[in-house]
């Protein structure tokens, strides 16, 4: 092809035909540029599709993820729900409530929410989160991973510190707690008149209405995201 093009310019040339060799010529690098434009449209249309193909795999990751967190929240919504109760039943009781032998239980357990993060940090780290064309589940990522995550975080850590320097050394000197972690219930009725037990029993009731609201805001955040998810991978809710 490139000695034909060569054997037509020469052949003009010998003629003395120099202005239809110009326009010749223009015309020859035109479709030279129209070549190297449409291989550039066509390598970054490529590189286009592996980019979203990647961010299509990093949003898989993150649904899995979701997956587990959702399991985790909807676990700690109903059992700290319960421990509330029980405990608001101790708070509102002036006399034996069922199950007292069992305070412990509700009194010593806290929300220890455990991040499921990788796929939402690899593509962040990766940088390729800048490059979803999705505004709505870009920001929905941020702000579950970087404000909801945030919040479950302080309220788990914030719930563990109390429960392990207030509750815990009470517990071990007040309560004289037996191998099977119960209770006499005469000591509880004794150290809810005598001791700061009822004080302790109201403070890990706000601890843990605090958590369960961050909860609850976590599992809306963690469905919404979810749903985004799903319909921008083409997969049924």
């Amino acid at each position: 092809m490139i000695k034909f093009f060569r054997h037509i310019r020469q052949h003009m040339l010998a003629q003395n035909k120099f202005s239809k060799y110009l326009l010749y010529a223009i015309g020859e690098i035109l479709l030279v540029v129209i070549g190297i434009l449409l291989a550039l449209q066509i390598n970054n249309w490529n590189e286009d599709q592996i980019l979203q193909t990647d961010i299509h795999k990093s949003l898989a990751q993150i649904l899995s993820d979701l997956q587990q967190d959702q399991i985790e929240l909807e676990y700690f919504n109903g059992v700290e729900a319960k421990h509330v109760s029980f405990l608001e039943r101790i708070a509102d009781s002036r006399g034996p409530v069922a199950g007292l032998e069992r305070l412990l239980e509700s009194l010593d357990h806290y929300m220890d929410f455990s991040k499921n993060n990788n796929g939402y940090s690899g593509l962040k780290n990766s940088g390729k989160i800048s490059y979803m064309d999705n505004a709505e589940l870009k920001l929905s990522l941020t702000h579950y991973y970087e404000k909801i995550y945030e919040n479950l975080d302080s309220a788990s850590n914030f719930a563990e510190t109390f429960t392990n320097d207030r509750v815990i050394p009470f517990a071990i000197e007040n309560l004289k707690p037996h191998g099977d972690f119960t209770i006499d219930q005469e000591i509880v009725l004794e150290k809810l008149e005598t001791s700061n037990l009822q004080y302790l029993i109201n403070y890990q009731i706000s601890v843990k209405k605090y958590a369960l609201g961050q909860v609850k805001r976590g599992i809306i955040a963690n469905d919404h995201l979810m749903v985004l998810i799903k319909k921008e991978l083409g997969l049924k809710e």
